[in-house]
């Protein structure tokens, strides 16, 4: 499974217990467990300090091992998650390269306008 996956189907877990109104401060482990991830302890921990880092989840003050989701999240996973924002930005590239693309034509055809303007001046001549 790819992270952004691994990071949505947290998302999406956490996103369901705020459903059912259930927004305690989990243990990352735990977290991953339910939501059915196969991940050791560490990359559980990584996962969802991501997401915090994202601004998606919380941590309890006492326990940094300890999170919920908060408002962003609730959001974030109402907008698609991270398989969307991966989409948005490869679909911003592709819009970028495309208009690189129209700029570089454009500009090698107004080149080639001066070059054929500038060889009718000196055949004239």
């Amino acid at each position: 499974m790819n992270p952004e996956n691994k990071l949505d189907h947290v998302l999406k877990y956490l996103y369901d217990q705020y459903q059912k109104e259930n927004l305690t401060h989990d243990h990352c482990k735990d977290i991953c467990k339910l939501a059915q991830l196969n991940v050791n302890q560490s990359e559980s921990y990584i996962i969802l300090s991501k997401l915090q880092h994202d601004g998606y989840v919380d941590t309890l003050s006492q326990n940094k091992w300890l999170f919920r989701i908060n408002y962003n999240g609730i959001l974030f996973h109402r907008y698609g998650g991270y398989k969307q924002k991966l989409k948005d930005v490869k679909r911003d590239r592709f819009k970028k390269d495309i208009y690189n693309w129209m700029i570089a034509i454009g500009t090698s055809l107004a080149g080639l306008y001066a070059l054929w303007q500038f060889w009718l001046e000196i055949v004239k001549t």
